[in-house]
């Protein structure tokens, strides 16, 4: 399929074909694109953090929103996954591609600062949560999916998505909303000081 502006990143199809012939399924799909390239764009220059690049599905749809000087750092472990990606948007000044543990990421940059948080992965999700989420700016946004039930999933992963989203509820510097849609979605803002 052509790139159709306004409606899918360039690259959207191309990120989708390759995903498929390396077997990568956990893509996301095009209703949580839909999402952060509107939390992105919502912000001017936005600065966006993305735990978890995969082969760069999502990761288009928030650079399709970055505009000139906006930028995005985007971690993955996975050095196959990321090659993709890093093939596609590794040219781009505004891009930051790092093949590192998240985790590890993260305990070596609790000080930074980021308009929107996408945790796309274990990290930032069920583990390092809190410096995550010091990580997000007043009026800036964190986002998570896959948190709508899953036939496949095991069971003890089930209640561990409960428990998230009942401490993100329940968090008092953040607004919080569910959305219903694809894997499930929660969008947190940061409440102004």
């Amino acid at each position: 399929m052509k790139y159709t502006p306004n409606l899918t990143p360039k690259y959207y199809y191309e990120i989708l074909e390759k995903s498929k012939k390396i077997h990568f399924e956990m893509y996301s799909q095009e209703d949580l694109g839909l999402l952060l390239r509107f939390l992105t764009a919502s912000k001017k220059n936005p600065q966006v953090l993305e735990l978890g690049t995969g082969t760069g599905l999502s990761l288009c749809w928030i650079i399709d929103a970055l505009g000139k000087k906006g930028s995005v750092i985007s971690i993955e472990k996975e050095r196959d996954y990321l090659k993709i990606a890093a093939g596609l948007f590794g040219n781009d000044p505004r891009v930051q591609l790092i093949h590192q543990d998240a985790h590890l990421w993260i305990q070596d940059n609790k000080g930074a600062q980021f308009d929107l948080i996408f945790a796309d992965t274990w990290t930032g999700k069920f583990t390092d949560l809190e410096a995550v989420l010091a990580m997000v700016k007043p009026g800036g946004f964190y986002l998570v999916d896959d948190l709508n039930f899953q036939s496949d999933w095991p069971r003890s992963h089930q209640d561990k998505v409960i428990i998230l989203m009942e401490k993100l509820k329940c968090r008092e510097d953040f607004f919080s909303l569910s959305l219903d849609e694809g894997s499930g979605f929660m969008v947190l803002c940061k409440k102004q000081s």
